[in-house]
């Protein structure tokens, strides 16, 4: 395999484990992350917008302003997109109908979006968790300044979701798909993949230790 291939699976392997242990998954509705969404959509004055998580075949939206949350395929889509713009810069796309890579994403078909903006969610050991988006269903732009608040609420909305509690409250989640990841690479043979995975699974473990021999001690208690 080319080296710079292996190198992009094996970075892209690390960035869907760290949206496993983010807790994320554990937040759908979550009232902060409404709270930004609502804010970003009001200031730039767009009828929808949403966090949406790029995970690993698909992407999921945990919270959503103007329309229900949903589920999208990654392939195509604006998130997957966003999530790769070199510099972690926002993604504007002014009129997806007159960009060729975009005609035929998800969000194009299934919700006729025309206008798409995002600055992805990025933590601070620099994985891209998702994005936080503005989306319309008529062509626009948006001034330098909506998109400078829409980077700094972004940054909100991922410390929200990067808080330790949800991490700790989710970690079965995170062990057992990640456990799943290691058993399809073993079946794959590729001893690679799952060196990488194991050594993921080994660090979350050893990083929750300390919560979880708090807990059983606590339970212990008179």
């Amino acid at each position: 395999m080319n080296r710079d291939v292996d190198l992009e699976r094996f970075a892209e392997a690390r960035r869907q484990v760290r949206v496993l242990t983010s807790g994320v998954f554990g937040m759908r509705g979550d009232a902060e992350l409404s709270q930004i969404v609502e804010e970003a959509a009001r200031a730039a004055r767009f009828p929808y917008a949403a966090v949406s998580i790029v995970d690993q075949s698909r992407l999921w939206l945990a919270v959503a302003y103007g329309f229900d949350p949903r589920e999208f395929t990654r392939p195509d889509s604006f998130c997957d997109a966003a999530i790769q713009v070199p510099g972690f810069t926002p993604l504007c796309v002014s009129d997806a109908w007159l960009e060729p890579r975009f005609k035929f994403a998800p969000a194009v078909i299934e919700m006729n979006v025309r206008a798409y903006y995002a600055a992805p969610l990025v933590t601070s050991d620099g994985f891209a968790l998702g994005t936080l988006c503005l989306l319309d269903q008529r062509p626009r732009t948006v001034d330098p300044g909506t998109l400078r608040l829409l980077t700094s609420l972004a940054n909100d909305a991922c410390a929200v979701i990067d808080r330790e509690p949800n991490a700790v409250a989710h970690a079965q989640y995170a062990i057992a798909e990640i456990s799943t990841r290691i058993r399809f690479a073993i079946a794959e043979r590729d001893d690679a993949m799952v060196a990488l995975l194991d050594e993921e699974l080994r660090r979350l473990e050893a990083k929750l230790t300390p919560h979880w021999d708090k807990d059983v001690s606590a339970s212990r208690s008179p």
